[in-house]
């Protein structure tokens, strides 16, 4: 079982306890992909500007 169908199992428990029913595995999968994505694009950002103070002062 891979990372994404484990959170994917996760997040349809998460959405049922929180009454939303019916997305599908392949729905969940790509909510999941999407999470990962957005995620590792936010901590490039973060990265980015923790580093931009650096780089000026080198400057």
């Amino acid at each position: 079982m891979s990372i994404v169908s484990i959170m994917a199992s996760i997040l349809e428990e998460e959405l049922r306890e929180h009454g939303i029913r019916g997305l599908s595995q392949l729905d969940r999968e790509t909510i999941i992909h999407s999470m990962i994505e957005r995620t590792a694009e936010l901590e490039t950002d973060v990265k980015l500007r923790h580093l931009r103070p650096h780089l000026d002062d080198q400057n």
